[in-house]
C-alpha cells in the first residue's frame, strides 16, 4: 500500500498545502504523488493496486479525468485513505511539468473534456449491448468450429488453407473481443469482464490477459506518450519498439548511435507490417516471461508493479 495509505497520518498532515511544483516533483513508482479533484494523495510503492501498475502513468499529475475513466464510483473510498494534503495551484511552475498546458487553458481544456464525457453518458454511448455481444462471441465460436473442421474433416491443402483463413479471422475477432472484455466494457459487473477476458485471452490467443491489462490500461491512460523522466512510468508502454519502429523523431533521433538502429529506421517502411507479423509471437513471450520469468523479464516490469 502506497505511504499515503498510512492510517498514521494525522489530519494536520492531510490538511497541508501542496504546491503544483512540488506535486510534479513525485512522478515515479517508488516516489507517487498524484492530485484528484484538488486532494493529494501518496500512492507510493502501491503494488497491491487492483488495475496494476497503470496508477503510476499520472504521478506528479492531476488524474481526475482518467480515474473517471477506470473507475467505478464505489473506487472512491479506497483513494481516501492515500490522502496527504490539499492542492495548492495558486503558484505557478516555472517549468510547467505539471501541466501539459498553462494552467488556466488547461482548466478550459478539462472542463471541456468533462462537459462532452457527461454528454456522451447522457447519450448512452457507453451502454453495451449484451445480444450484440452475445452474437459475436458465438459466430466467433462458428469461426473456429470451421477451422477445425477444414484440418480434421479434409486432407487437402487447399481446405486447409480455407481453414487458416477462418482460424486467422477467430483470432482477429478475439482480440477485438478481448479488449472490450478486459476494459470491462461490457458488464456492469466485472467479474463477469474478467472470466470472459481470461476465455478470449489466455485460452483463445495464449498470452497473459493480466500482462495486457497492464500493458493496455497504460497505453490508454498516456496514448503515445514519451516519459517525461527517467524512471517515471507517463510513457506509453505501445510505443516502446525501438530499434525495429520509430513513431516519433524523438525516438528515430535516439538511434542514431547505433548503425543497426539506423538502418532499421531507415527502412522501417518496408519492415513494418513483416514486423507485425511477429507481435503475436512476441505477446506470447512477453505473457509467459510476465508469469513464468526469464529472458526478456525487464520488458514486463511495468504490468508487474
Amino acid at each position: 500500500m502506497g505511504k499515503g495509505g498510512d492510517k498514521s497520518v494525522t489530519l494536520t498532515a492531510k490538511s497541508r498545502k501542496i504546491s503544483l511544483e512540488e506535486l510534479s516533483h513525485h512522478r515515479t513508482p517508488d516516489d507517487a504523488w498524484l492530485s484528484y479533484q484538488g486532494k493529494v494523495y501518496d500512492v507510493s510503492n502501491w503494488e497491491d493496486h487492483p488495475g496494476g501498475s497503470v496508477i503510476f502513468t499520472h504521478a506528479g499529475d492531476d488524474c481526475t479525468d482518467i480515474f473517471a475513466a477506470f473507475h467505478p464510483v464505489s473506487a472512491l473510498k479506497n483513494l481516501q485513505s492515500f490522502e496527504i494534503g490539499t492542492l495548492d495551484e495558486s503558484v505557478v511552475p516555472s517549468d510547467q511539468s505539471a501541466n501539459k498546458l498553462k494552467p488556466a487553458k488547461q482548466k478550459e481544456f478539462e472542463q471541456a473534456y468533462r462537459t462532452l464525457r457527461a454528454k456522451m453518458v447522457s447519450m448512452g454511448l457507453f451502454n453495451a449491448d449484451p445480444l450484440y455481444f452475445l452474437y459475436k462471441f458465438s459466430s466467433n465460436l462458428l469461426l473456429l468450429t470451421l477451422s477445425v473442421c477444414c484440418v480434421v474433416l479434409s486432407e487437402k491443402f487447399s481446405v486447409h488453407m480455407v481453414g487458416a483463413i477462418f482460424m486467422a479471422l477467430f483470432w482477429q475477432q478475439s482480440g477485438w473481443l478481448a479488449h472490450d472484455f478486459a476494459h470491462h466494457q461490457v458488464f456492469k459487473n466485472r467479474f463477469y469482464g474478467d472470466i470472459l477476458a481470461l476465455i478470449t485471452i489466455n485460452w483463445f490467443q495464449g498470452f497473459s490477459a493480466q500482462w495486457w491489462r497492464g500493458k493496455h490500461n497504460a497505453h490508454h491512460a498516456v496514448p503515445n506518450l514519451h516519459a517525461s523522466v527517467e524512471g517515471a512510468c507517463d510513457g506509453d508502454p505501445d510505443i516502446d519498439t525501438m530499434p525495429i519502429l520509430a513513431w516519433s523523431l524523438k525516438m528515430a533521433e535516439s538511434a542514431q548511435n547505433s548503425e543497426w538502429g539506423r538502418f532499421m529506421i531507415k527502412w522501417q517502411s518496408v519492415f513494418y507490417f513483416p514486423a507485425l507479423l511477429l507481435a503475436r509471437l512476441s505477446w506470447s513471450h512477453q505473457g509467459w516471461v510476465f508469469v513464468w520469468g526469464g529472458w526478456g523479464q525487464h520488458s514486463t516490469a511495468a504490468a508487474d508493479l
